[in-house]
């Protein structure tokens, strides 16, 4: 059995789709003889948790180091500032009454807190690199003790990128850098200047270039970094998208809640604003006002101080609910027993590149999909999956006439309960885990190619 050991800052019990998938690679790559090793962030009071534990790798075979919390020095210096809140930033008419053209406008992208602003500020790559001395001493004690065949890091936080890069160097073993995101090229995140973008992309370069493999999940990421580094060989980098655990899925499929839900679960970011879905549904219960008791709407994340305000200004209170963070367990509990999944990628220049975690776990829930999301990849997916009602993301207008659609179709006993889509079995986690062991093993021959080469010269 060979060994790889995973640098992941997110693991459970730290909650969040970041460390899921890590979680079905380390569970299923010993079916294709590999044993994993996670190296993850120790919790701490920064993190959401979750109440579940994957059983696989042991505890044993999971190493949790200390962070020097970074996050700690941005609260301090904020902590005679008040955070100002959206509620304040919302457009007013003079005669008191929201302001519906301006709301449209203004928060086509849902505004950074100060905390975020700050944190972009004050750290590179990212306000998690406080992991990397506990983790990088951590990381050489594991290697140490036991042969491994191979590193694998992931980001973001892209500070794990930088301790695999230490580890790399000091025991010389193959090491693939996996994205599940962009980085220096990331139009979602906030860089504060020109030379924080480029202080990225030095990082970045560093990474990719010393890495012997750069994983991304999907073939956007892969093309975008053959077109930033075409001197480096295309067989360096590899494709293996995010996925589901079928044991996530178990049958019997729970009861549905008892009125028409439509459910979104994760974060809401940037140019991934609900403000668009919201107006779309305010614009329905307008047109039809028993939705307002009929249809609920629930929202799980993280979000509810970013996004409660816009729910309260149009007066949709008694429809949408906020669960907060859930435990992974729960949150697909809440999609399997929802009737429609909300799907919100934005129109932002990058968006056609991606595709999120949440979107496979939903298909796997087989409900249809409200997929707000604009021409590219997620939106092809979407298509074959057969199970979406694609809209322009930022019509209000073709969102409630879908919504409405659904309701319909509920009331009528037409919409269906359980709908397989049509390419599910690709994300299937043990399925991704075996693309991945054929990755670690064209890794591993052909760093042991190169050193053999090396040999011959000296």
């Amino acid at each position: 059995m060979k060994r790889v050991l995973f640098v992941s800052y997110y693991y459970p019990p730290i909650g969040g789709v970041g460390g899921q998938r890590v979680v079905r690679f380390a569970k299923y790559l010993p079916e294709q003889g590999w044993e994993a090793t996670v190296l993850a962030a120790e919790p701490n009071e920064f993190f959401s948790s979750s109440d579940s534990i994957p059983v696989e790798p042991p505890e044993e075979r999971v190493v949790r180091s200390a962070v020097l919390e970074p996050n700690r020095l941005a609260n301090a210096i904020l902590s005679s500032r008040k955070e100002p809140s959206i509620q304040n930033e919302l457009p007013i008419t003079e005669k008191g009454t929201l302001n519906v053209r301006a709301l449209r406008e203004e928060f086509r992208e849902l505004p950074l807190s100060l905390r975020a602003k700050l944190r972009a500020w004050l750290f590179i790559p990212d306000d998690r690199i406080g992991w990397i001395p506990e983790a990088t001493r951590d990381g050489l004690g594991i290697l140490h003790k036991a042969s491994f065949d191979c590193i694998v890091s992931t980001s973001a936080p892209y500070t794990a990128h930088l301790v695999a890069l230490r580890l790399a160097r000091r025991t010389g073993l193959p090491w693939i850098a996996d994205f599940r995101d962009p980085w220096s090229s990331n139009t979602f995140l906030f860089f504060p200047t020109e030379l924080h973008q480029k202080a990225q992309a030095w990082l970045e370069r560093i990474v990719v270039e010393r890495c012997d493999c750069v994983l991304t999940c999907s073939e956007g990421f892969r093309e975008d970094f053959w077109q930033r580094y075409p001197s480096l060989q295309r067989d360096k980098f590899a494709v293996i998208t995010n996925g589901f655990d079928p044991a996530d899925f178990p049958e019997p499929v729970p009861e549905p809640y008892p009125c028409f839900t439509i459910a979104y679960v994760g974060d809401f970011y940037g140019p991934q604003t609900p403000i668009f879905f919201l107006l779309g549904l305010r614009q329905l219960i307008d047109r039809r006002p028993e939705a307002a008791r009929s249809v609920q709407v629930l929202f799980v994340g993280s979000f509810e101080s970013r996004v409660r305000p816009l729910v309260e200004a149009l007066g949709l209170s008694e429809t949408v609910q906020f669960l907060g963070f859930l435990s992974h367990e729960r949150a697909i509990d809440v999609l399997r027993r929802s009737h429609a999944l909300l799907l919100v990628l934005g129109t932002k220049r990058g968006g056609e590149r991606i595709y999120p975690a949440k979107a496979f776990e939903y298909l796997a829930a087989c409900k249809p999909i409200l997929g707000l999301a604009p021409e590219g990849l997620m939106r092809d997916l979407l298509k074959e999956a057969g199970v979406a009602f694609l809209v322009n993301p930022t019509s209000e207008e073709a969102i409630s006439k879908a919504i409405e659609r659904l309701f319909l179709a509920y009331q009528a006993g037409e919409l269906p309960d359980f709908i397989e889509p049509a390419n599910l079995s690709r994300f299937n986690g043990r399925s991704l885990a075996k693309e991945l062991a054929m990755v670690l093993e064209k890794t591993l021959t052909n760093k042991q190619l190169e050193q053999s080469l090396k040999g011959k010269k000296r």
